[in-house]
């Protein structure tokens, strides 16, 4: 009898310390699969992934914790794995399945911003939840965007003939990926190669192009300091968007704790990952250029001015195609040029 009141007693303290958990804002226990095709070191996982999952876990006290699944162990396409349920979350790449979400390159045209921070937050006022680009392309397949990246503008960088005018690119076979990079090199007179950034190195190394548009801060995560020894810095060739997105399907079965601390640690892994990331670059062009693995110009305002000017049509064209196919493109591209390059203390 003893025995029995005993577990009735302990039965009664958990019931009502669950009770008090919840009463108190914190979020029911639950495990979130969290899915990227970069791997683990990768600093979309690394800087992004990773550290939004601990201050998620940590804002819930324990509440709300991530099994990871980097390397593409799910799958290479972030939309088709939350559609179809293998993941909760994952990291989206709109290059990666432009038939997707071609409106999401809006974040690629050229001229728009210098830095990650300029461009993500300019991207986020045009993708967070209710925003144009989220209703066209997001919520209509089942996504919520909960943070997004979008890279420091690329710099053209070449293995042999540096480049310095916009006559030293003609003719030149030059990386791009995404439907509005693929027409910024068009536009300089390069001859565009669909190549991935997984793909570069090889590409690069076999003579397949002669260089490419590319963020500087990933040269020596993958090897491309070897073979890299040119660049032209300066003249904003628009830069790759990250989304983290979750499936509303599973956003909707969230406690509302959960979804404010998620949106929380969104918007602060958000602020960190564009100020880590450009920094970052800074930090591998200084550290190349001591070691003489590097060369890189600058282009002059003149110069500068003759590549913005040949790059302008870019973006209409852009529109202009999305409006083909029935998709609102220029709303979306107004928004975009629009939108503040920073997040004025409020990046919701």
């Amino acid at each position: 009898m003893r025995r029995d009141v005993v577990g009735k007693r302990s039965s009664t303290l958990t019931v009502l310390a669950v009770a008090l958990t919840l009463a108190g804002g914190v979020a029911r226990a639950e495990t979130l699969r969290f899915a990227s095709v970069f791997p683990a070191t990768h600093w979309v996982w690394a800087e992004g992934g990773a550290k939004f999952a601990e201050r998620v876990t940590e804002k819930t006290k324990g509440a709300i914790t991530f099994d990871s699944f980097p390397a593409g162990q799910l799958g290479k396409e972030g939309v088709g794995i939350l559609q179809s349920g293998l993941a909760d979350m994952s990291v989206v790449v709109p290059s990666y399945e432009p038939a997707k979400l071609p409106l999401t390159s809006v974040a690629e045209l050229p001229s728009y911003y210098e830095t990650s921070c300029e461009g993500t937050a300019k991207l986020w006022a045009v993708l967070k939840e209710g925003g144009p680009l989220d209703q066209a392309e997001y919520a209509a397949q089942g996504m919520v965007p909960i943070y997004a990246n979008v890279l420091p503008a690329f710099q053209l960088v070449t293995a042999t003939k540096p480049v310095e005018t916009l006559e030293d690119v003609a003719g030149l076979k030059l990386r791009g990926n995404g439907t509005a990079m693929m027409k910024t090199v068009s536009a300089l007179g390069a001859i565009p190669v669909n190549v991935t950034t997984t793909e570069f190195y090889d590409s690069l190394s076999r003579g397949t192009v002669d260089g490419g548009v590319y963020y500087m801060g990933s040269l020596v995560s993958t090897g491309l300091d070897a073979i890299v020894r040119h660049s032209l810095k300066g003249t904003r060739l628009g830069g790759g968007a990250t989304v983290y997105a979750i499936s509303k399907r599973r956003w909707d079965k969230l406690a509302p704790e959960a979804q404010q601390a998620i949106r929380e640690a969104g918007l602060e892994t958000q602020a960190e990952l564009c100020a880590r990331l450009d920094s970052l670059q800074d930090e591998i062009v200084d550290k190349l250029e001591a070691e003489g693995k590097l060369t890189t110009v600058t282009a002059s305002p003149q110069e500068r001015g003759r590549w913005e000017e040949r790059l302008a049509p870019v973006a209409e064209a852009w529109a202009q195609e999305m409006e083909k196919t029935g998709r609102p493109g220029q709303a979306i591209l107004d928004a975009f040029a629009a939108a503040p390059a920073d997040f004025k203390g409020d990046p919701k």
